[in-house]
């Protein structure tokens, strides 16, 4: 088993754990709930067990903030990979209400998390989302987008912004116009994370660094997670492991129900007056519209820029070299900027574009397959699902599923997906 190293990110360089906060598993212990995962998805259901009064431990297989939780963009948004228009062309507009109001709940459940458990030093702000449109006619779809919001499923707080006023936004003058969401936000995504780790601790959860699990065995009266050097004995368990599914083969079959997809960041050197004056000024979160999306957002006078299409195991230069690529086409004054952080990790796409949460068995739940969408999503999910588990009330609609899904030709899923980026990369290029 071969864990990732640690990000060398701008989130990790003043945020740090002492390594006797959170100790691997030294000893076999009980509990009534074990966690297989210590990213958010894991850390908002350990929560949700353990103000329920259950006993509950989590265990991570390496440092905190080693997986996605650790690593993504801080882009707090409501919202899925499928648009809400195509869910209720698919599913019913009953069904688009439902998955619209979870959305908006990911964010709700996310602010409250950070109030009723004091989390400090999270940087969150919500300060809205910014779509930026790099065409005529992806303008035109963002408006209609935004319309068919508005007068279908009530939505508030969208805003049609023209040429100039996302210049005006943004600083550049690559974009043709705009949807604001006002409910969106950003937020310093290690430090959630790590906030969550001491809020867990500090409601009895026993949360273990550094200790994969390699097995878990039902037995008849529940559930053994077993370790190099010791066993969790409980009653249920959960697998919270998203895109880092596989690790060691304990969930085999969460790991076959998405494709991880290697998401890449750079950040700049801080910027001069001047430019920190006029880009990104209102430090939203800002996507544009081409099918392989960038966003962007400014952290403490540096652009932080984002994007899909860094295939592959490892990190790869040439991945980094096409961010910045990217980056000067929108904002060609920051060509001689330096950058200072390059780092990356692993998105978990589901097939049909929705997260997923259920029962692999009685006793054993999962939740995985947030499409770089889960800084809210997944908290929420991991409440949701532990809801379930307790047989207390919760809503997933189509999140909910009554049996783990399949990709489909699963060992062809890497040429599958370095297919379909070429072909959105041609389509960009050829400004389709």
């Amino acid at each position: 088993m071969q864990l990732p190293s640690l990000p060398a990110s701008l989130w990790r360089q003043d945020r740090s754990l002492r390594p006797q906060d959170f100790p691997a598993l030294g000893s076999d212990v009980s509990c009534d709930v074990a966690i297989i995962g210590g990213g958010y998805c894991g850390l908002h259901a350990a929560l949700a067990f353990a103000e329920k009064g259950l006993s509950v431990v989590v265990l991570e297989a390496g440092s905190v903030g080693l997986g996605g939780s650790g690593r993504n963009g801080g882009v707090v948004s409501a919202k899925f990979r499928r648009g809400f228009a195509d869910l209720a062309a698919a599913h019913g507009m009953d069904v688009a209400r439902r998955m619209h109001a979870i959305a908006n709940a990911s964010v709700a459940h996310l602010i409250e998390t950070i109030e009723r458990h004091a989390i400090a030093d999270t940087g969150f702000r919500r300060v809205g989302a910014l779509k930026c449109a790099h065409s005529v006619k992806a303008f035109e779809h963002a408006r209609h987008e935004a319309e068919w919001l508005t007068r279908n499923l009530g939505e508030r707080g969208l805003h049609v912004l023209d040429r100039a006023d996302v210049r005006d936004e943004t600083g550049c003058d690559s974009f043709v116009g705009g949807v604001l969401q006002d409910g969106a936000g950003t937020i310093q995504p290690l430090a959630y994370l790590q906030g969550l780790w001491r809020a867990a601790g500090a409601w009895g959860v026993q949360v273990y660094a550094d200790t994969p699990a390699l097995d878990v065995a039902e037995t008849g009266s529940g559930v053994v997670v077993s370790t190099a050097g010791a066993r969790v004995i409980a009653g249920q368990a959960v697998l919270a492991t998203n895109a880092y599914s596989g690790l060691t083969g304990v969930d085999r079959a969460v790991a076959r129900s998405i494709v991880p997809f290697r998401s890449a960041m750079i950040a700049t050197a801080r910027l001069p007056a001047d430019l920190d004056a006029r880009l990104l000024k209102n430090e939203r979160s800002y996507t544009e519209t081409r099918r392989m999306m960038r966003w962007f957002r400014k952290v403490e006078g540096r652009i932080v820029f984002g994007g899909r299409g860094a295939l592959g195991h490892v990190e790869a230069p040439a991945a980094f070299s096409r961010l910045e690529k990217a980056m000067h086409l929108i904002f060609p004054e920051l060509r001689g900027i330096g950058i200072d952080y390059r780092w990356s990790g692993h998105v978990a796409l589901s097939f049909d574009g929705l997260p997923m949460a259920g029962m692999l068995s009685p006793r054993i739940g999962y939740a995985a397959g947030f499409n770089g969408a889960g800084v809210a999503m997944s908290g929420y999910v991991g409440d949701q699902l532990a809801n379930m588990m307790m047989k207390q009330p919760h809503e997933l609609a189509l999140i909910a599923r009554g049996s783990i899904p399949k990709v489909p030709f699963y060992p062809m899923r890497s040429a599958g997906v370095r297919g379909v980026t070429f072909f959105y990369e041609m389509m960009d290029a050829a400004g389709l």
